[in-house]
């Protein structure tokens, strides 16, 4: 059996996604925690992260994405 090396560490990298979550929305009342999480406004922190993450590159794959219809068409999928 060949080991091989672990190049991303999802746990580690959920657990960094959740401390910041905390952080920006600590002290926020309910309706701006969901506020927070409204698809939109999503999408445009995802971008806006996706943007800053590859500045020397178009990102071309985010625009690709169209992430508010894949989230849309999950949902419908899934039933929710």
């Amino acid at each position: 059996m060949e080991t091989t090396t672990k190049n991303f560490d999802a746990v580690a990298e959920s657990r960094k996604w959740k401390e910041a979550v905390a952080r920006e929305t600590e002290g926020m009342t309910r309706e701006q925690v969901v506020a927070y999480f409204d698809r939109d406004a999503v999408q445009r922190r995802f971008q806006s992260a996706l943007e800053r993450s590859r500045p020397q590159e178009t990102s071309s794959a985010a625009k690709d994405l169209n992430y508010g219809e894949n989230v849309s068409i999950a949902a419908s999928k899934s039933g929710a």
